[in-house]
């Protein structure tokens, strides 16, 4: 356990994958919870980005999902506006958790906290659901675009 933990992501449509992710990342969390949830503006690009959620009902949900999991939490969340997002402005962070399939992105968190003179954090990885391999790119993973997909579809199918 670390005092502190961060954990960041779109959490779009909260699925399994975000729950376990949020999980893994609260019980690790011995006095404080740091959740990033991706800013609107970060994700105009995004495969179906019609269908994304707002980000008050993404940063609701994870909210809710925590709450539920573990009312005692101490739990902030933050707009993430840039590739680090709370990471790189509060120091007192001592751990990361990210998916295999993000765990690159530790690396780089931490050439920014060292650049800043934070200490390093501490990588925990969780594993990716349904994912196949780091090989090739996660593609059976569980994952928000395949909702938002299903979500056009549906939308296609019935205006025809």
């Amino acid at each position: 356990m670390y005092p502190t933990v961060a954990v960041g992501g779109t959490f779009d449509h909260l699925h399994d994958g975000h729950r376990i992710l949020l999980t893994a990342a609260s019980f690790l969390a011995k006095s404080r919870l740091i959740v990033g949830v991706t800013g609107d503006e970060l994700l105009k690009n995004k495969k179906y980005a019609e269908f994304l959620e707002d980000y008050e009902v993404r940063a609701q949900s994870v909210r809710d999902f925590i709450t539920l999991i573990m009312p005692q939490q101490n739990v902030d969340i933050f707009m993430i506006q840039d590739v680090c997002g709370p990471t790189a402005t509060i120091k007192e962070i001592d751990a990361l958790v990210l998916s295999l399939e993000t765990a690159s992105g530790g690396s780089y968190v931490n050439k920014v906290r060292k650049e800043k003179g934070f200490p390093e954090l501490e990588i925990c990885e969780v594993a990716v659901i349904g994912g196949g391999s780091k090989d090739d790119g996660f593609k059976d993973k569980l994952s928000s675009t395949q909702i938002r997909k299903m979500e056009y579809e549906k939308c296609r199918n019935t205006s025809q």
